[in-house]
């Protein structure tokens, strides 16, 4: 008794993609668990980079900056002071420094007061003060930091001004005369406010503040904890690096901070946990609600895309077969279904292949052809982009041909070409305009650096060696700027009168539209 034969069967596109969609959406499940396990951790990880990050550019961009700036006005207030005006029994010129540092201090409102004091117990101040007769300058604090760091420019420890309800920082530095002599010390007084204003913003979940090395707050977003000790003195024996970042288990914060060695502070960034279990909440949320559209939205394609797929399929079949005008041609391919659209795709590309080789190559050197030239250059003009368009044309070609023959004129054609799409094809369209004349439509908006791409161009080729005794290969160039006309005719009669003008100077060289006859700033290169 024979068997008939078994007919093998194979599962058909819609089959498969019904089973590839199941199986896509176990991962989904699967990933959004995993997602929701780590979630916390990982929220965890982005919320303590986020502020190392922060508390690293508050540093960078704000702090580090402001105090910069600081240092500048005092130097430059400092420069201006003479040490003749302070080596006398009398200061001199007294009228015309409170004058300058009136000005100084109009322009520069972080400055509260600007003064010198000498070794002979004189001094000048803008604002004026009156001080008691007794006052002696070398005994305060600024002035005695200063004479133990002589010729360095130093920061005091802040004060509290409670006169005036400012937070005030000296910086001050030895005033001396050719002979190195300590004649006195100069110094301004500059309020810390404004960094409280920098580095926090209203309604930020978090906050930012300035430690001293003793522990007060130099910077805060309550005013009134300005320069009263930290909450948490127990932080600065964790501020043991340059930067880092830690979680106070007891208040519940993180807490990132820098060091400002130059003036002994920290900058500290706190952000409280609670933020951190908001944001959890938030995102677990958002997870439940991209599993249950994931659900939805698989359920409707899975109905959708098979439902529609096949006739998708006879659709586009019928859209490539009406553009080919040609139903007879067919191939096989691995998908039953869509084997007629691998017929019809391969058939057309290959056709599309050829009528663009054809229609826009030069058979000869490969480069682009005058068609596609002109095509190329009225796109670019209707698209009104800035570019530049060049012409080269090959010097005394005509006594080539004569002296060495047609066949060593065409591979001197293709050569130049060759050399020609290795210099300017990544810049642009390298096309053969007719005979010897190359043209090239480049971008770019630097005149300067086309020219000089040129005119190296130029120079390659005049370099080039044959293996002809005798034969020597130049050309002369033309550049034009698309600015320079609105018309496509208008540009190529400004780049050949460019090649002309080149020519009638001597061949071998290249000149841009507009570039005066004498060439003033050469920026062509003879060889």
């Amino acid at each position: 008794m024979s068997k008939s034969p078994t007919t093998k069967k194979y599962w058909s596109l819609v089959s498969r993609m019904r089973l590839g969609l199941l199986v896509l959406f176990i991962p989904v499940l699967v990933l959004g668990g995993i997602y929701y396990l780590h979630m916390a951790r990982s929220l965890q990880q982005e919320l303590e980079q986020r502020l190392s990050a922060n508390n690293s550019q508050l540093r960078e961009s704000l702090v580090e900056p402001y105090l910069a700036e600081l240092e500048r006005q005092f130097t430059l207030i400092y420069d201006q002071v003479k040490a003749g005006d302070v080596s006398g029994s009398e200061l001199g010129n007294t009228h015309s420094y409170r004058h300058d540092w009136q000005l100084y201090k109009g322009l520069a409102s972080d400055i509260i007061a600007i003064y010198l004091g000498t070794e002979r117990r004189l001094v000048l101040s803008y604002p004026d003060w009156d001080h008691n007769p007794d006052y002696d300058p070398r005994t305060r604090p600024w002035y005695q930091l200063a004479l133990a760091h002589p010729g360095q420019r130093v920061w005091t420890e802040p004060y509290y001004d409670y006169t005036t309800g400012n937070l005030l920082i000296s910086i001050a530095k030895t005033l001396t005369d050719e002979q190195g002599k300590i004649l006195g010390v100069f110094a301004i007084d500059s309020q810390l406010q404004p960094l409280s204003l920098l580095l926090n913003r209203p309604g930020e979940d978090g906050y930012q503040s300035i430690i001293s090395a003793s522990g007060r707050q130099l910077a805060h977003p309550d005013p009134k904890q300005l320069f009263k000790m930290m909450p948490h003195p127990g932080w600065l024996r964790r501020f043991t690096d340059d930067r880092g970042l830690f979680f106070d288990e007891e208040n519940r914060q993180f807490v990132s901070y820098s060091h400002l060695p130059e003036q002994g502070w920290v900058l500290v960034s706190v952000k409280p946990a609670a933020s951190l279990n908001q944001t959890v909440a938030r995102a677990s949320l958002n997870v439940q609600l991209m599993v249950v559209l994931a659900s939805v939205l698989y359920l409707v394609l899975a109905i959708v895309w098979t439902r529609y797929f096949r006739r998708m399929l006879n659709e586009i079949a019928r859209m490539i077969r009406y553009s080919r005008h040609d139903p007879s041609a067919t191939q096989v391919g691995s998908i039953q279904e869509l084997k007629h659209i691998y017929a019809e795709l391969a058939a057309t590309s290959q056709d599309l292949h050829e009528v663009r080789q054809l229609a826009n190559l030069d058979k000869l050197t490969g480069l682009y052809n005058r068609r596609f030239f002109d095509d190329q250059l009225a796109e670019l003009l209707s698209e009104r982009e800035p570019f530049f368009l060049a012409m080269f044309d090959l010097d005394d070609f005509k006594g080539v041909n004569d002296t060495f023959g047609h066949h060593t004129g065409d591979m001197v054609l293709k050569r130049v070409a060759t050399l020609a799409m290795e210099q300017l094809g990544e810049r642009g369209w390298v096309c053969r305009y007719g005979g010897e004349e190359l043209v090239a439509l480049l971008t770019g908006e630097d005149q300067r650096m086309i020219f000089a791409l040129l005119d190296e161009f130029r120079e390659r080729v005049a370099s080039l060696t044959w293996r002809e005794p005798g034969l020597r290969v130049t050309l002369s160039g033309g550049l034009v700027a698309s600015g320079q006309a609105r018309e496509a005719k208008e540009l190529i009669v400004a780049a050949d009168a460019e090649v002309y003008r080149a020519k009638r100077a001597g061949k071998n060289r290249c000149y841009q539209a507009g570039e005066p006859a004498s060439d003033p700033e050469p920026l062509l290169r003879q060889v």
